[in-house]
């Protein structure tokens, strides 16, 4: 057993202050400053993962950052979340190929041996609106998922490590679905990997 064992993540409030500064700043001006990009990638996989989060009744724990799979249903089921957009926060001379990195990992904090894709299933969100004036992240009806059993995604794309969306839609057949849709979506992809294993 180790000496440090994994941290009890408590939820702030944003009301936390700073501790030795003038003038006084809260941990929400701390979130203004680090997370107010929602469009840029590192903001927007998070959002993604919190709408998924949203979609399957887990949005009022805290995120984990070092499990091997980004969300646990209440289920059990073990959910990967990955995020592409055509518009970026950056300068674009055209829109982005949208394309999803999808490589295996070493599980339980990098300590296994195998490398294998760790959840039970993954979730592929697309920021899909196109109109850098309008583009609006917390808008659900500008996003839309596609819900794939990672058997499905092994079989297909074996050792690959990154797909774009049109290989996935032909290769697996997988159809988008909007917000309203995606726990039943996720639910029926798991319950796709179960019966594969049985």
């Amino acid at each position: 057993m180790s000496g440090f064992p994994a941290m009890k993540v408590r939820p702030k409030s944003g009301r936390e202050v700073f501790v030795g500064l003038e003038p006084k700043r809260t941990l929400q001006d701390f979130w203004i400053w680090a997370f107010s990009d929602l469009v840029g990638n590192t903001e927007r996989g998070k959002l993604a993962e919190y709408i998924v989060a949203m979609a399957i009744g887990c949005d009022m724990e805290t995120s984990s950052t070092w499990e091997s799979f980004d969300i646990l249903s209440s289920e059990g089921i073990k959910i990967e979340v990955k995020t592409s957009a055509y518009i970026q926060s950056w300068a674009q001379e055209k829109l982005s190929t949208i394309v999803f990195n999808i490589p295996e990992t070493r599980g339980g904090v990098g300590r296994e041996k195998e490398k294998k894709r760790q959840a039970d299933v993954y979730v592929f969100c697309v920021l899909k609106h196109k109109d850098q004036q309008t583009i609006h992240p917390l808008d659900l009806s500008q996003w839309e998922f596609y819900v794939l059993a990672t058997k499905t995604l092994n079989s297909v794309f074996g050792r690959q490590k990154t797909v774009r969306l049109n290989s996935l839609v032909s290769a697996c057949k997988v159809a988008p679905c909007e917000y309203a849709s995606l726990r039943n979506a996720i639910r029926k992809a798991y319950a796709s990997e179960a019966a594969r294993e049985s």
